[in-house]
């Protein structure tokens, strides 16, 4: 006899959608299954979808997952815990279980507010990075530091940019726009502070051993390894670990919160321009939504369940919709040109490019992670020989954010799209 998982929850309306074959083999042809990657691992039928695993070198079924179970299986992702989700994925390996919910009383009432249309919607703003100082930038090497001695032409002695600095103040200003609509809106982070509540300095202070000692005790890394880390600089120690593990922690921060959309604030730079030493001449604007799954993201079981959820859920179409609207508006609204899948190399060689003018699916940390739709947009090229100066103006005060021109447009322009996203 099969084992019947049961399991009450409220609300899954919102959750759990109801998805056709059509829908799902379309969302893994148009947006997951990079280059094909993932034929061998995945296949999809009208009656169920399979994943496979290769463990002795032979093509092994690892799950199979019925057709009614494919609404039921995304409530779970989307209300329960990642370690209760993989407790029961692990379970539903072993045992055949199957997925079944019970249909509960709505766990919120949709207000109804006049000149507050948004007022039932939360929304998670993601500031890009930590940075609130030129220090702090350096380490996480997201920063521009132009001189005369490498530019003669510069209009300056020197110039610094910090992109933390600019994403949050573009975060402060939209989640204030979105608050007098009525929007429940939360950051990520606080301004020179990672998603941990602190800042880099605090954390590697205070919590740097104690979280190498817990990962070492559970053997997520080895011995070597720990006394490898416990040694490192703090400028070494961020890109080889800190990074990866507070992206986690921001996704963790994010689902908590269970946003209906989740917005992640970027500027870019001139690939081509490395090493940024330099103004350039291009400009462009671009979006990233979930996609190009490799199969490298399915080795885990963390990663499976991600990428069932994305492949059962609506998220990803969402997500191109909002982030189509947001390409518009930052072309409009800064006047930057919309990137071609030509414009960069990652974005020829990495990104698949939607329907939507400039919104690229990239297998990107939070894009797979966060449990909601999101647009991940990157305003403009902050080493733009043009861009590059505008970004060191302080002429503006926006909801008491003293910053430039450029940052409260790139703001009105998320603000813009979400608007248009959810006003019918």
């Amino acid at each position: 006899m099969r084992f019947i998982l049961f399991i009450s929850l409220l609300l899954i309306g919102k959750a759990g959608i109801a998805q056709t074959y059509e829908q799902v083999k379309k969302r893994f042809d148009k947006y997951l299954n990079y280059k094909g990657g993932l034929d061998k691992y995945v296949d999809i039928s009208p009656e169920q979808i399979t994943l496979y695993e290769y463990k002795t070198g032979k093509k092994e079924t690892e799950l199979v997952l019925s057709k009614n179970e494919w609404s039921s299986f995304v409530t779970l992702c989307k209300k329960l815990s990642p370690d209760s989700m993989q407790k029961i994925y692990e379970k539903k390996k072993a045992k055949g279980s199957s997925y079944r919910i019970e249909h509960g009383a709505p766990d919120k009432m949709l207000c109804s507010i006049p000149g507050k249309p948004l007022c039932e919607k939360k929304i998670m703003i993601d500031p890009g990075h930590m940075a609130g100082t030129m220090q702090m930038a350096r380490i996480e090497q997201k920063y521009l530091h132009f001189s005369q001695q490498n530019c003669p032409n510069l209009k300056l002695d020197s110039l610094d940019i910090a992109e933390g600095i600019l994403t949050f103040q573009t975060a402060s200003i939209l989640k204030k726009m979105l608050e007098e609509k009525g929007v429940t809106v939360a950051l990520t982070r606080k301004e020179n502070a990672t998603s941990f509540g602190c800042t880099y300095e605090e954390w590697i202070k205070n919590h740097k051993k104690r979280t190498l000692d817990s990962l070492l005790k559970i053997k997520k890394i080895v011995a070597q390894k720990h006394k490898w880390l416990m040694k490192m600089n703090k400028g070494k120690f961020f890109v080889e670990f800190f990074k990866d593990f507070e992206l986690l922690q921001r996704s963790r921060v994010i689902n908590t919160f269970k946003p209906d959309l989740t917005v992640i604030i970027h500027y870019n730079v001139d690939e081509k321009n490395v090493p940024w030493e330099k103004p350039s001449n291009k400009d462009l604007c671009m979006a990233f939504i979930p996609g190009c799954v490799l199969n490298d993201n399915l080795e885990t079981t963390a990663g499976k369940i991600n990428f069932l959820r994305l492949l059962l859920s609506d998220d990803v179409d969402k997500s191109e919709k909002v982030s189509g609207l947001l390409v518009e508006e930052l072309s409009k609204n800064l006047d930057v040109p919309i990137a071609k899948s030509s414009d960069a190399t990652y974005l020829n060689e990495h990104c698949t490019a939607t329907s939507s003018a400039g919104v690229f699916c990239r297998n990107l940390a939070l894009c797979r992670l966060v449990q909601s739709p999101l647009m991940y947009g990157e305003c403009l090229y902050q080493d733009h020989e043009t861009e590059c100066y505008e970004l060191l103006k302080n002429t503006e005060n926006k909801y008491g954010v003293q910053t430039n021109k450029r940052v409260v447009l790139a703001a009105e322009s998320f603000y813009n799209a979400i608007i248009r996203n959810f006003t019918p």
